[in-house]
């Protein structure tokens, strides 16, 4: 219990519980396969030339131990002993040749662990033919091999300790059985392997383990990084959508404000004589319908803000809904005469009753067809529909001949203080506002909005509320009744 108190072993269990960057306790490998891989491929970019380096380096360490086996051996014993380190070197050479084939940095781990098995199996290859006194002495070489491969050749824990427990294994089995040495040297070697292959192992284990949670912070810090420029790009972009909006929306109170007031001013200083000059009249009319128009975009902006917050409340009643559509069009019929644009519907036979807010719906309609309207030029038509779902849905359908709308721009229209092109709306009027209240009012019904549309061809905007909005009083017969306001 003492050694989980460690502020080590604390550590190491809190980065365990990461979601994605788990570790397995024995094998320091990510639970996550899929991260796994990716901290590979990266320790494998990053490692793969040091780990060549360092395999060289080995290869010259082998050629300079010939040295020591000159100034102790001699005769048959230093013949067979400069065939193993021939052999040895020669297969070295051959490792670190093919680490510069291509794709072959994949399986650096696999080389490593080659070179250490074969670097170990040469020195216990050597403790195997060589007499006493010398055949004890070779051991030291295989405690460099371990310490070298832990500490140079960036070697994986798990391959590590696995090569080294077969070179130990195997160091004791020739010391023991197959060229047996005294039994001091035999106590005195393994306590100094054991100890060595402790060490490294211990060393191994905690550089591994360091290096993996470096690699999972890096990996997490960037990834916060990448959201944060996302966040930072995405609150720029509604910075300049609400500049955009507040520049168009000032143009458009300021436009209906100016003509209010100069027509009162006229009024009031009786420009044009006593106030019951004719002339005054259209001047009144004039106030009253701009004021019209800036109550309709305050009542827009009220509506959509109460929807933004949630505060936006549905009064539902049983609404015969083509009266509504036939309300809704006569309200639009004098200005699309005047635009000459056609304006018709098409309609069931009969009462459709639907049960949903009056007042939001015949603000969805008016938004609908005066967007209709405004972007559909002169000789243009625009066409209401109301059929009945085979679900038993409602589903209302606007068509104009208009400009259309880009597909990549679709998405945009529909989102609060956002305009696709700003000098289009500047050209036709309006505060950017009718759709994004349109699909919140319709999406507080549980309907959905559909838009379509092609650039020069026109849009189609399909309503569909559920079969739960259509009223149980609701009949006539499923023909249409084609209308032209």
């Amino acid at each position: 219990m003492a050694f989980r108190t460690h502020p080590k072993w604390r550590l190491l269990t809190q980065a365990f519980r990461l979601s994605n960057a788990e570790l397995n306790p024995l094998t320091l490998q990510f639970k996550d396969s899929r991260f796994e891989k990716l901290f590979t491929e990266h320790q494998v970019n990053r490692d793969f030339p040091q780990s060549v380096f360092y395999m060289i380096v080995g290869i010259f360490a082998w050629m300079t131990y010939i040295i020591l086996d000159l100034l102790v051996l001699e005769g048959t014993e230093l013949t067979h002993v400069l065939e193993i380190r021939a052999v040895i070197i020669t297969s070295l050479i051959f490792l670190v040749a093919i680490c510069f084939l291509p794709n072959i940095h994949t399986k650096i781990q696999w080389i490593l662990s080659a070179c250490m098995l074969m670097s170990g199996l040469g020195i216990i290859w050597m403790t195997a033919l060589v007499a006493e006194p010398f055949n004890h002495m070779y051991y030291a070489g295989l405690i460099l091999v371990f310490l070298y491969a832990s500490n140079f050749l960036l070697m994986r824990f798990s391959y590590s300790v696995a090569v080294s427990l077969i070179l130990f294994a195997a160091y004791l089995i020739t010391a023991k059985q197959i060229n047996p040495i005294p039994d001091w040297a035999f106590i005195s070697n393994a306590f100094f392997l054991t100890v060595t292959v402790g060490w490294t192992v211990w060393t191994r284990y905690w550089s591994d383990y360091y290096i993996r949670c470096d690699f999972a912070s890096s990996f997490f810090l960037m990834e916060e990084k990448i959201k944060s420029e996302k966040l930072l790009q995405s609150a720029e972009a509604g910075n300049k959508a609400k500049s955009e909006f507040l520049a168009v929306m000032s143009h458009e109170l300021r436009t209906p404000l100016n003509a209010i007031i100069g027509f009162s001013e006229m009024i009031q200083q009786k420009i044009f004589g006593p106030i019951g000059s004719e002339r005054y009249e259209s001047y009144i009319d004039d106030i009253a319908t701009s004021g019209r128009h800036l109550l309709s975009i305050i009542n827009d902006v009220l509506d959509l803000s109460r929807a933004e917050t949630g505060k936006l409340t549905v009064h539902e009643d049983d609404v015969e809904f083509c009266d509504l559509i036939d309300q809704v069009m006569r309200m639009f019929q004098e200005e699309a005469a005047k635009s000459g644009i056609r304006l018709s519907s098409s309609l069931p036979e009969g009462d459709l009753v639907l049960r949903l807010d009056p007042r939001l719906m015949r603000q969805v309609l008016t938004n609908v067809i005066s967007n209709a309207l405004k972007f559909t030029q002169q000789g243009g038509s625009v066409y209401v529909t109301l059929e009945r779902g085979r679900d038993g849905n409602a589903r209302i359908v606007v068509e104009d001949s208009g400009i259309g709308i880009a597909a990549e721009d679709l998405p945009q229209i529909v989102e609060p203080f956002v305009q696709v092109e700003s000098s289009l709306a500047r050209e036709h009027g309006g505060a950017g506002l009718g759709l994004p209240l349109v699909k919140k009012i319709v999406e507080l019904h549980a309907g959905e909005l559909d838009i379509s549309s092609k650039l020069g061809v026109g849009t189609r905007i399909v309503i569909i509320l559920p079969a739960a909005c259509v009223a149980a009083r609701s009949g006539g017969a499923p023909g249409q009744q084609d209308k032209v306001a």
